[in-house]
Order: C-alpha cells, then sequence, then structure tokens
C-alpha cells in the first residue's frame, strides 16, 4: 500500500511540475515567444517534450471602428481551444483558465511526457484566442483569432542518419 501512495505522490508531482512554467524575462515587447521565425523544437520519440511559450499581452493598441482609428486598451486575452497536438501533448497555462490580462507577461507550456512512434510526422497547430479590449465610447469590442504558425515535429531518433 505504501508503495502504491508513493508511486501516485510521484506521478501528480511529476504532472504538477509539468503543468507549470516560467516566463522568459528576456521577451518585453508585445507578443509569443517563441515567435513564427523561431518556431517550436523538435519532439524525439521516447524522450520528454517541454516547452515553454512565453506571452507578452498588450495593454493597448488600436482598431479602425467605422473608418476611424480608435484607442483600445486590452482586457484579457483568452486562448479558447488548442487542435492539432499529437495524442500524447497537452498544453496548460500559469493563469487561471488560460486568460492573459493585458500589460501582463505570462506564460503557457506545451509538453509530453514520451511522443510516441505513432506520432512521428510534422503537426500544425492551430490556437484560437478571443481578445476582449475596451474602446471608450464604443464599447467593449470581442474579436477572435487563430494562430497557426506553430508546428511540432516528432521525430524517431533511431531513423536520423549522421551527414558525414
Amino acid at each position: 500500500m505504501k508503495k502504491i501512495l508513493l508511486t501516485l505522490t510521484l506521478a501528480f508531482s511529476f504532472i504538477g511540475a509539468q503543468a507549470q512554467c516560467t516566463p522568459d524575462t528576456q521577451f518585453t515587447l508585445a507578443g509569443i515567444y517563441p515567435d513564427s521565425a523561431t518556431g517550436l523544437p523538435n519532439a524525439t520519440v521516447g524522450l520528454p517534450f517541454n516547452e515553454v511559450i512565453t506571452i507578452v499581452t498588450p495593454l493597448d493598441t488600436s482598431a479602425i471602428i467605422f473608418g476611424q482609428t480608435i484607442p483600445l486598451t486590452i482586457q484579457t486575452i483568452e486562448l479558447t481551444n488548442v487542435i492539432g497536438l499529437p495524442l500524447s501533448f497537452s498544453y496548460n497555462c500559469a493563469d487561471s483558465n488560460c486568460i492573459f490580462i493585458g500589460g501582463n507577461t505570462s506564460c503557457a507550456v506545451l509538453s509530453s511526457p514520451s511522443p510516441n512512434a505513432s506520432e512521428v510526422g510534422l503537426h500544425q497547430i492551430f490556437m484560437y484566442t478571443t481578445t476582449t479590449a475596451d474602446a471608450g465610447l464604443f464599447g467593449i469590442q470581442i474579436q477572435e483569432d487563430t494562430i497557426d504558425y506553430y508546428y511540432i515535429n516528432v521525430t524517431n531518433a533511431t531513423s536520423f542518419i549522421p551527414v558525414l
């Protein structure tokens, strides 16, 4: 019985550790990092994958409403869904319910305890967001977006042949 409790405790501790993230403080400009030019690192069959994504949510921006450029104050950007992850992969956000407050820096983590051979290949990830912003006299504005420039390439380390 003690072995079972110890095993469960260790398993839940590992899962909890995988779900936590710390934003990378080198990023201060609004955006998502790694950016589209950098992309995500490869994942390898049989090896744990853990990638922290830093989100620097802007406090303000502008939009054209009724032909006028209007300043907006970002209230929240919510990550509402992620589609395209290989089966053994999951995502977790530092902020509750994956809601990122305007003007703040936070993070999310993509992880897999161990990708398997059936997941080998390039997987496009679609992240769906809903932004809520205050447009002053024009009221609350809501915009839905899709982030579609992330890919996870799952490779099988045994299939690599070194180039001489």
